[in-house]
């Protein structure tokens, strides 16, 4: 079909103007988009994208106002594909755009990812990573939850990034541990080898050098350096560390790694901070027990819920 028929076709169809037949198939092309898989963009990617259609939208406003019928998802998408000559498509679905691929782990395992470039990752359990498919083009990967200890294989010309929330890390070479539970309030990120450049969401950078960790806390939305615990990587041997823990911290941490749902009706339980190491492999129910005991609470158990109290 002729690129103008089309055109007309679009035009009819946003005013409510076209056949029934026109717009059934229109309709039906729409729709067929919701199972084509399109590869996430970089951020400068989706700029230059925003930028070129507004050029070419721009002119078009400026010599009429078109009324629009609220069609949602699909009149937006036919004025971009009428106005930008169907760019978005174009380069959404090319083979310059890079793909990512979503890793993650279940509840009590751990995953270790060799990737394309030479780094190497471990991620604790219940979490998860994206990945960029093609590494030799851009290492930028986004902790999406979870806790990952990166070994980063050097390489000036293109810098290892790894966003994490409202924290971006800039590494050269170097290894490191980035904790990001979407749950959990503080973040960190602790470097055991090398330095690795921390900016915050107000733009601030911290330099990191070996045996440093930064937290960040996300009630307070501070940030803080210290002297990093070593005993804190501990997960990468199986073992669970606990410091001085919110409750509400402990639920997550003991679900991702346990597959237990804590509860308590207690305040005073809500209100205690918890500090243990418990190992990985233990039975979820006896590591529940010991980390009743240790803080002299007991536990009542139904299924996977686990009930807290004094």
């Amino acid at each position: 079909m002729e690129t103008e028929k089309l055109k007309q076709i679009f035009r009819q169809y946003l005013l409510g103007q076209a056949r029934d037949k026109e717009t059934d198939s229109i309709d039906t092309w729409y729709q067929s988009f919701d199972n084509e898989p399109v590869a996430p963009l970089s951020r400068d990617a989706e700029e230059n994208i925003r930028l070129e259609i507004w050029q070419n939208i721009r002119p078009q406003l400026d010599k009429k106002k078109l009324h629009f019928l609220k069609r949602g998802w699909a009149a937006a998408a036919a004025v971009t594909l009428l106005l930008a000559g169907g760019l978005t498509y174009y380069l959404v679905n090319s083979p310059g755009a890079n793909a990512y691929t979503e890793i993650s782990t279940a509840v009590g395992q751990k995953r270790t990812v060799q990737l394309a470039d030479g780094s190497r990752l471990i991620l604790n359990a219940g979490s998860t990573v994206r990945i960029p498919k093609n590494m030799h083009k851009e290492r930028r990967l986004d902790i999406v939850d979870g806790e990952v200890f990166f070994e980063v294989k050097s390489d000036p010309a293109l810098p290892f990034i790894v966003e994490s929330g409202p924290l971006t890390t800039t590494v050269l070479g170097t290894s490191f541990n980035v904790t990001a539970y979407e749950a959990v309030n503080k973040m960190s990120v602790a470097v055991t080898d090398g330095k690795v450049s921390v900016q915050g969401a107000d733009g601030t950078a911290n330099v990191l050098a070996k045996d440093q960790a930064l937290t960040y806390d996300k009630a307070k939305n501070n940030i803080s350096i210290d002297a990093l615990d070593k005993s804190l990587l501990g997960w990468r041997d199986g073992t669970l560390v606990l410091n001085d823990a919110s409750f509400d911290d402990l639920v997550v941490l003991m679900q991702k790694n346990y597959g237990l749902q804590l509860t308590t009706k207690q305040e005073k339980i809500r209100a205690t901070r918890y500090t243990t190491e418990l190992s990985t492999a233990m039975d979820p129910v006896k590591a529940a027990e010991v980390l009743a005991a240790i803080h002299n609470l007991k536990i009542e158990v139904t299924g996977h819920v686990v009930t807290i109290y004094e």
